[in-house]
């Protein structure tokens, strides 16, 4: 996004397992505006002991498996050189990741373990986002970055940190002549067309019986 100048304060590093509470602190405060997190974990503001525990859990997942994800961090020296915005890239798609259910199991007769999920919405989530995959950016195999989340503390927004984020993959990709791709909520997808992602399909995830439903954007860029 041209319209941002460079902000002499922040800088991009990758993240290190130091910085897993300041992450989690990113997660939480910048997500809960994104109808995915609204969707998934409703019940997050009467259970925020519950959600922290389990965002830590996902976030030391993605740390401890250097060589599937690249997790990228924004500090601001005016937060006492803290993560500020955060993204996951997954650098190698066709390697299994290796971790928890993070608290609802596969099987819907088993309960969850967390309070702040919406079980049904959890799992339908992952199964329809895992097809997604297959059917929008199976053809590009291992020809590709896949960006799983992004997120800027509200406080730090308009800054330049999200783009600075998404750049860090789209230049790693070109370097490699790959695909960046992303499976976008409606609140990424301003940022990611003008990042000049294009879209490759639209999709609902909603359990059968149910109005509520999330609509996903499949998009791509390639600049190799």
């Amino acid at each position: 996004m041209e319209g941002f100048p460079p902000d002499r304060r922040l800088t991009l590093r990758v993240a290190t397992s130091c910085d897993l509470e300041d992450i989690a602190t990113v997660a939480q405060e910048g997500f809960p505006d994104d109808p995915e997190f609204d969707y998934r974990f409703p019940h997050r503001l009467e259970y925020p002991e519950d959600n922290r525990k389990w965002i830590l859990q996902e976030y030391k997942e993605y740390l401890e498996q250097p060589n599937k994800y690249a997790v990228m961090i924004i500090t601001a020296s005016d937060n006492d050189d803290k993560a500020i915005a955060l993204s996951v890239w997954d650098m190698s798609l066709a390697t299994a990741h290796q971790g928890s259910d993070l608290g609802v199991p596969d099987d819907p007769e088993e309960e969850p373990r967390r309070k702040d999920v919406n079980a049904m919405h959890f799992r339908e989530f992952k199964c329809q986002m895992n097809k997604a995959l297959g059917t929008y950016f199976g053809g590009y195999g291992e020809d590709q970055i896949h960006l799983w989340l992004l997120a800027t503390r509200p406080a730090f927004r308009h800054r330049g940190a999200g783009t600075r984020l998404c750049r860090w993959g789209l230049e790693r990709a070109s370097q490699s002549s790959r695909y960046t791709t992303v499976l976008a909520s409606p609140m990424g997808r301003a940022l990611y067309k003008e990042l000049r992602f294009t879209r490759c399909g639209l999709f609902t995830i909603r359990v059968d019986g149910e109005a509520e439903s999330l609509e996903i954007c499949a998009m791509a860029s390639f600049n190799g």
